[in-house]
């Protein structure tokens, strides 16, 4: 029958193997974490290539509201032409007209320019809304298969989490808010087992007698001088 102590040897190695698989379970291998970063970089890349077109798309239709205002005053001034009374008013209407004709071509040809940037951005938007969705779709597929081959980790896990609850319930209270207490501050590990009459944990040389008292009581509580971890003799430890 196992000693209180062996219990709480079996609770922390239990503790330990959970922490592993929690890893193993939340890591993913290089392959995955690559096409992750890839969907990442290629995400960003969209939303820039879709702020971009939104800004030009609005500059577009800005610069085509501009250009139908000034070919509407254009029309006013060469009306205005018609009606001048003298050589003054004349000169001055037609450097209007002048200015507004370049103008509206210094207009036209940004707008231009603008209409084949947005033509440019459509198709880019486009391949890297494709390649998105392809990477989503991959992505997604890796980690399914990810977690397909981990079901033999879950299983494990999800049994030692019930074991756990069962071995805990055998543990008597006061041992379980000591091992508690050390855990907390000693990285989640409060128990170190005697090997070759040195703490496991530490590696300090436990005193020949305490050896003896701890082999004279089993279900006694003996904790480590220099770490402070509760310590357990192994059953098949020759020389303790």
């Amino acid at each position: 029958m196992k000693t209180t102590l062996s219990k709480l040897r079996d609770y922390q190695e239990m503790i330990l193997e959970i922490r592993q698989l929690n890893h193993a379970l939340s890591t993913y291998p290089e392959s995955v974490e690559k096409l992750a970063r890839e969907l990442k970089q290629t995400r960003t890349a969209t939303e820039r290539v879709s702020e971009q077109l939104r800004e030009n798309r609005e500059r577009r239709e800005n610069k085509e509201s501009y250009l139908v205002m000034c070919k509407e005053n254009l029309e006013k001034y060469e009306h205005d032409l018609m009606e001048v009374s003298n050589q003054k008013e004349y000169s001055a209407v037609l450097k209007e007209i002048d200015s507004t004709k370049r103008e509206i071509q210094e207009t036209e040809t940004l707008i231009l320019t603008l209409m084949e940037s947005v033509q440019k951005q459509e198709e880019e938007f486009k391949v890297l809304e494709t390649s998105v969705a392809k990477l989503e779709e991959t992505y997604a597929e890796a980690v399914q298969q990810f977690n397909q081959e981990n079901k033999e980790k879950t299983s494990r896990k999800a049994q030692l989490e019930k074991d756990m609850l069962n071995v805990q319930k055998s543990i008597p209270a006061s041992f379980m808010r000591k091992f508690t207490q050390i855990a907390s501050r000693r990285g989640g590990i409060a128990v170190a087992t005697v090997q070759a009459e040195c703490c496991s944990a530490c590696n300090m040389k436990i005193r020949p007698q305490q050896i003896h008292e701890m082999k004279r009581n089993p279900d006694t509580l003996f904790i480590c001088d220099n770490c402070q971890r509760i310590l357990v003799i192994k059953p098949d430890e020759d020389d303790c």
